[in-house]
């Protein structure tokens, strides 16, 4: 077959999690359906199916998953100990339909982690996700933040080979707060999947700072079921020469009175490609709505390669909603400015760069220690 032998498939299926029947069904869909290609429209820029191709006989593995620095009663663990409701268990699925990276995950339940978060966090959270085996890895973290707390994760994916395929489900309670600050340094082909379930006055905020060293892509779907929720995400994404990183942000807002921004500021280099898809998607009589969309791409060489895709679907008119999109070379005026007070021409791009670098992610110092040498 095109895709994972079946027998390989089918020893990902976990037989002590349960919903037996519902996964092999779902297993059985994403074998006829396969991994996204470029006929699907929010895959056209990740050719997964191909990039995936190299894997159809391997293993299926288990990543390290590291949680520390939990304080009071926050905790993690694993979902054996504490099986969730079907409901729960393919939550997912029912915001989500045909993603075949989501439904072969859910299938397998491989390896399911919660984490608890239920106490006020001063400090924060360490999670760290590594891979270093060259196959198939399946892992999904689930973060439950109850009503009334503010916290902070600091995120890190590690992996130094294989094909990682990692989902997240953020599910934050009635005025609590989320902090993210994630990294991306994955050497091998990275799909990461988050969604983000908003209650009443709740807050998600994900500042991300992506420097994959192969083909990485990031989904991101922030789902507001809440009044008043707001979400944010901002990304600083510098591949790798030859690397694709491939962003996609959808932010669905079905109750009234909510807000997002999104954003990104790319710097390629030599081969590098960088894509950018987002979407605010406005229900119908959901008022008060308000969303932005902002994407700037640095070409710092002729083969280098940016893709923005800024979309909305809105159902009404009582809404304030802006993208805007800019795509090219760094301003010689500026370069040539900055070199006549003494600097030379690397150090004067470079300067440029920081600049928008901090715009986004200047206040978090964790986020600047994995910056490359030229840009710290």
């Amino acid at each position: 077959m095109a895709l994972l032998e079946f027998n390989k498939i089918k020893e990902t299926i976990n037989n002590n999690v349960g919903y037996i029947d519902r996964r092999e069904r779902m297993l059985s869909n994403f074998i006829n359906q396969g991994f996204p290609n470029k006929r699907n429209e929010s895959w056209k820029y990740f050719d997964l199916a191909s990039k995936s191709k190299i894997y159809n006989k391997s293993d299926i593995s288990q990543s390290e998953i590291i949680v520390e620095n939990l304080k009071d009663n926050n905790k993690f663990y694993d979902y054996l100990d504490n099986n969730l409701s079907s409901d729960d268990y393919f939550k997912p699925c029912s915001f989500l339909k045909n993603e075949s990276v989501v439904d072969l995950n859910i299938a397998s339940g491989d390896q399911i982690k919660i984490l608890d978060i239920q106490s006020i966090q001063n400090e924060p959270i360490h999670v760290n996700i590594s891979h270093d085996e060259n196959n198939i890895s399946l892992p999904r973290l689930i973060v439950n933040v109850s009503d009334n707390i503010k916290a902070k994760i600091n995120f890190i994916n590690s992996s130094n080979s294989g094909f990682l395929n990692l989902l997240v489900e953020y599910n934050i309670g009635n005025e609590s707060e989320l902090n993210v600050s994630r990294i991306n340094s994955s050497q091998g082909l990275f799909v990461e999947t988050n969604l983000v379930f908003l209650l009443n006055k709740s807050t998600f905020d994900m500042k991300n700072l992506s420097t994959p060293q192969d083909s990485s892509r990031l989904q991101l779907f922030s789902n507001h079921i809440g009044e008043r929720s707001t979400s944010s995400s901002k990304t600083v994404s510098i591949p790798a020469e030859n690397s694709n990183d491939d962003i996609l942000v959808d932010s669905i807002f079905s109750e009234p009175n909510c807000e997002s921004v999104s954003g990104l500021r790319a710097i390629l280099e030599k081969d590098s490609v960088c894509s950018f898809q987002s979407m605010i998607d406005v229900h119908h009589s959901v008022k008060g709505s308000r969303a932005e969309q902002d994407c700037k791409g640095f070409l710092l060489s002729d083969r280098a390669v940016m893709n923005a895709k800024p979309q909305m679907k809105i159902f009404n008119d009582d809404v304030v909603c802006k993208h805007g999109a800019t795509i090219g070379s760094l301003n010689e005026e500026e370069i040539f400015y900055l070199c006549t007070r003494g600097l030379d021409r690397k150090k004067a791009i470079n300067l440029i760069l920081d600049g928008h670098i901090s715009s986004y992610i200047g206040d978090e110092d964790f986020l600047k220690e994995f910056l490359p040498e030229d840009y710290k």
